[in-house]
């Protein structure tokens, strides 16, 4: 495929960008906000600094993040405008760009032509600017890429593509991320050098620091409820002169948090006062007991809870810290058969080194059906045994028998893709000896849900959580699909043009499609249309698949053939 550049020469590349163009500006909180009177607006294509790109937008991929972001408008703590209403945000952050003009002092390190796919989490000296939350985004038919982009903490957030990969096919790659990097997860086996560190007790016991916390030499800290002899104990350890309090702290953060023998109501409270990154150890005897805490920030704050029996604080660093599914071992996946739950099965059953079992519960048996079609051949190179179930056709004891009966010893890995709290509570119950949970549904912060401590401390039980990914973790996925390692295609499930976004995103909503949208902003009257009604879209499209019937180069040049505006 030729690059715009060759196509009509970089002396008219001026000529070939419209005045204006189509956008979904985001006016407030809501859905209604979006757009005017359900449509995409026409609005000026922005000129660029000397330092800027221009660029087009190619495909865009739609995520329920967006929904999110629509519904939740300038609350949303991603977004740094104030009013909406005044200075609207551009959705879109699974984008796919095409550079058509470049800034004169970037001229040389950029060109006419280049394709590019961008790492959305962007930040400059340490604070947030997300492409599609702060920096307009994607639902738009071009769009401005300035330094925060190109000279961000990271570097530079844009990742080249190579030509012979479809638009649609990378829109895909930023979803996968958010899948790998989630098994990428790096949780602390030792207290935050210099760190802050609170610690609160319940009895009269002496506790001892240890070897991992003395190493860490914290930089402060306070104690609650602890004994004059814990204390004298516990600052002969460390070094330092310990702060006491007569009550749980507020608008306080700590880094680690130790939690010995306390009453359920002071552990609860005392579990929200960890900074990002937080871990929560439980020290002592908590058999039979559990607690109401904060799962929400597990996901997007990485909070981390273990624990140990006994009087020593460093005992429970280092016990079950893994991200990656056990190999050989029985894994569920509640929610594992809709657009993002999906690409987790795929991962969980093509991994030569995953799990033996896997159980798939999804509540639409229209995607179950799609994603047994769609493994079945891996399932059976692997010679797993894999089950996909909906629960709602059984009663509450049959699918608690169901459960027992797949994992009698429990489940070693359980990813939650489905954000609603009382799920995870169950499925919680269903952890194994070291059980893994992992919550990748973005289940609100300040949600709370029922934990078991003593799973935590007597049997090690962990919950793990992501949102987002790194550059790196992009740039791995880009390398696993051009190498033919991961087949991203498998997880697209609709496309469709610029003025069908709205309706794309209310598909999202409903879980309309089995796999993930994609949009196409310079094709603007493209209906959203299912993949495997593709073929109704032009009598040529039929022939451009493949022979598993999925959507190649070919079918994304015959469509822009059809259906994308001449510039």
């Amino acid at each position: 495929m030729k690059k715009l550049g060759e196509e009509r020469g970089d002396d008219m590349n001026n000529a070939t960008i419209p005045e204006k163009m189509l956008a979904w500006p985001l006016f407030g909180a809501g859905m209604e906000n979006f757009g005017v009177n359900d449509q995409p607006c026409e609005i000026p294509v922005p000129a660029i600094g000397p330092e800027e790109l221009l660029v087009r937008i190619d495909a865009i991929g739609l995520c329920f993040s967006d929904v999110k972001l629509i519904r939740a408008g300038e609350a949303h703590p991603r977004v740094i405008s104030k009013d909406l209403k005044k200075d609207p945000v551009i959705p879109g952050h699974e984008a796919v760009m095409t550079v058509v003009k470049v800034g004169e002092k970037l001229t040389g390190k950029f060109d006419i032509g280049e394709r590019f796919i961008i790492q959305a989490d962007i930040y400059v000296n340490g604070r947030g600017f997300a492409y599609g939350y702060a920096i307009n985004g994607g639902m738009e038919q071009y769009s401005v890429i300035d330094q925060r982009v190109l000279n961000g903490d990271e570097g530079c957030y844009l990742l080249p593509i190579s030509d012979d990969m479809p638009a649609a096919v990378a829109a895909l790659l930023e979803p996968w991320t958010c899948v790998q990097a989630s098994y990428m997860i790096e949780n602390r086996t030792a207290p935050l050098p210099g760190g802050r560190v609170f610690i609160a007790a319940g009895d009269g016991q002496v506790y001892g620091a240890g070897e991992a916390l003395k190493q860490a030499a914290p930089s402060s800290v306070v104690g609650f409820g602890l004994s004059p002899a814990a204390v004298e104990q516990l600052n002969a350890d460390l070094g330092v002169k310990m702060t006491l309090v007569d009550e749980i702290p507020s608008g306080v953060q700590f880094d680690d948090i130790f939690l010995c023998n306390l009453p359920t109501e002071f552990a609860e409270a005392a579990a929200k006062l960890g900074s990002r990154g937080a871990v929560t150890s439980f020290i002592g005897d908590y058999e039979g007991k559990t607690g109401m805490f904060d799962v929400g920030r597990i996901h997007y704050e990485g909070f981390f809870y273990q624990g140990a029996p006994g009087t020593v604080l460093s005992a429970a660093y280092g016990r079950n810290v893994r991200s990656r599914m056990k190999k050989g071992g029985i894994c569920w996946l509640p929610g594992g058969a809709g657009a993002m739950g999906q690409m987790h099965t795929q991962l969980a059953v093509e991994n030569p080194d995953g799990p033996s079992r896997i159980l798939v519960t999804d509540m639409d048996s229209d995607r179950i059906a799609n994603v047994e079609k769609l493994l079945a051949e891996s399932i059976a190179e692997r010679g797993i045994e894999f089950r996909a179930v909906n629960p709602s056709k059984l009663t509450p004891e049959e699918f608690d028998a169901l459960l027992r009966d797949f994992a009698p010893q429990g489940f070693d890995d359980i990813v939650m893709l489905v954000p609603v709290v009382p799920v995870l509570s169950h499925a919680a119950n269903y952890l194994a000896e070291d059980g893994l949970m992992n919550i990748f549904a973005g289940i609100p912060a300040g949600m709370e849900g029922v934990l078991s401590i003593d799973g935590i401390v007597n049997c090690g039980h962990r919950y793990i959580g992501s949102s987002g990914s790194r550059t790196e973790h992009l740039r791995h996925t880009l390398v696993l699909a051009e190498t033919g390692e991961l087949n991203p295609v498998t997880a697209l499930a609709a496309i469709g043009g610029m003025k069908a976004l709205k309706q794309g995103l209310e598909a999202v909503i409903g879980a309309k499609f089995p796999g993930k949208t994609v949009i196409f902003p310079n094709a603007p009257d493209m209906p959203l249309t299912p993949i495997r009604e593709i073929a109704k879209l032009g009598p040529a499209i039929g022939g451009t698949l493949d022979c598993a019937g999925c959507y190649t180069m070919a079918t994304e040049m015959e469509l822009k053939r059809i259906y994308e505006q001449e510039r």
